[in-house]
């Protein structure tokens, strides 16, 4: 009596088969005629499909394996490979395949990870897009080589048919899918990354759920102080080479990562000793350090007043470092107790940026004027109360936009170029620190 057939193989096979067959476009490429052209675009299409093949078969005949579960996220790693020759055929450029490539490797260490700390990263909804998408992608792009036109048997002249057309496609198409697929594959990634952090901090609480989220909820504020922090450190670099407009822009983004990290905190119900800790390290190097060592080199002063300079930048910092410390002693309150160092800081940036202090004795009052009011008692006003005072509300939305049009100047998107956005960015900060100043005026009166 002859044995019923085993089966128990065959999800396997065939997902070793598509292993095979990435491994046989790699030997027909680079191709020189449509032939082998639609040869390699063949076998891609067969082991494209035995994506969904062998998983079909498993979870159908109930033969799923734990070989199989290695083999198959290998095979389908194997097959995004095929980007390499497409590379080398100069269809695609190296940025895209390093994205591409990168994700699939970052995959795959975050699941063995998960697998040694006994979790399983499910398989998301994105990364089934991802796959969607690229696979057809490649497959384009398979066809858009130019190569020798040859004869052709009957069985591919269908194909030949396609492939011109595909090649007759402008080539920003081809750039849009290309670049879709970049953002696709980015996006899979994070999500696969924000499961696997998620099972992480899970497991670190034991399975409380409310712990981990308010834990992971927590990195986000934190995530806008290291910013701000790396900011700081990157200004210190570039203002020791004389690179003054990058310090400019890192000190203004290092004001809206300081701006964001604290509402968030408190909004989350996240805000801890830890947190305050960092955003006033972050702090004291992103508008102490960074605009001290600035000023000192922007400043320069000739001959005898060179320690001038130095002095200045010194001065400033020393200003920060005390209003800093007075500030963390405090704590938070509706009034800050002196200009807040984020806004002197900005307002030295600023007013290097603009066409006010081209002469480095302007800068140096300007740099004692904000020293000064840095450590005075004059109280300046926090966001709470910003946003009731219909002056300063109008005022905080106007420095905003002209903040975001400075960004842009200093990185040179063309239509800010011929604008005088610094120097009305310095005019709205100005009214700012000036605003206290004369309400005190005015109750004395």
């Amino acid at each position: 009596m002859k044995s019923k057939p085993s089966y128990n193989q065959l999800a396997n096979g065939i997902t070793v088969t598509r292993i095979l067959g990435v491994g046989l476009i790699f030997w027909l490429t680079p191709y020189t005629t449509n032939f082998m052209q639609l040869c390699a675009i063949s076998i891609y299409a067969v082991i494209c499909f035995t994506d969904f093949l062998d998983g079909w078969v498993a979870r159908k005949l109930k033969i799923v394996s734990d070989i199989g579960k290695i083999l198959d996220p290998l095979a389908d790693k194997i097959l995004v490979l095929v980007f390499l020759p497409l590379l080398e055929m100069q269809i695609i450029t190296s940025f895209p395949v390093f994205i591409i490539l990168s994700r699939e490797f970052a995959i795959m260490a975050l699941r063995v990870i998960s697998a040694k700390n006994g979790t399983i990263i499910p398989a998301t909804m994105s990364g089934k897009i991802k796959t969607a998408f690229t696979l057809p992608v490649c497959g384009i792009l398979l066809g858009r080589v130019p190569v020798e036109v040859v004869a052709l048997p009957a069985m591919l002249r269908p194909l030949e048919y396609l492939r011109v057309w595909i090649m007759a496609w402008p080539g920003w198409i081809i750039s849009v899918l290309v670049w879709s697929t970049v953002v696709i594959t980015i996006w899979s990634f994070l999500d696969y990354f924000g499961s696997f952090i998620w099972q992480q901090y899970v497991q670190k609480f034991s399975g409380d759920q409310d712990k981990a989220r308010k834990a992971l909820l927590s990195l986000i504020p934190n995530g806008f102080s290291v910013a701000n922090l790396c900011c700081g450190i990157a200004s210190i670099g570039l203002a020791w080479f004389h690179k003054f407009d990058m310090v400019v822009l890192l000190v203004l983004l290092a004001m809206i990562f300081d701006a964001v990290d604290g509402p968030l905190a408190r909004r989350f119900g996240t805000d801890s000793q830890k947190g305050a800790d960092l955003d006033s390290k972050a702090d004291f190097v992103s508008f102490g350090v960074a605009p001290g060592l600035a000023i000192a080199m922007i400043l320069d002063l000739p001959g005898p007043f060179f320690f001038i300079s130095i002095a200045a930048g010194l001065l400033f910092y020393a200003c920060v470092h005390f209003r800093l410390k007075r500030f963390n002693s405090l704590g938070h309150t509706p009034y800050f107790k002196g200009l807040p160092s984020p806004v002197g800081a900005g307002v030295m940036m600023i007013g290097y940026a603009s066409s006010f202090f081209v002469n480095a004795w302007a800068f140096l009052g300007l740099t004692i004027i904000v020293s000064i009011l840095m450590i005075s008692k004059i109280p300046y006003p926090h966001n709470e109360v910003v946003k009731n005072h219909w002056f300063l509300k109008y005022l905080r939305a106007s420095t905003g936009l002209f903040l975001l049009l400075t960004i842009f100047k200093l990185l040179g998107v063309p239509f800010s170029e011929a604008l005088y956005i610094p120097e009305i960015l310095f005019g709205l900060t100005t009214l700012y620190v000036i605003f206290p100043i004369t309400s005190l005026l005015v109750k004395k009166k």
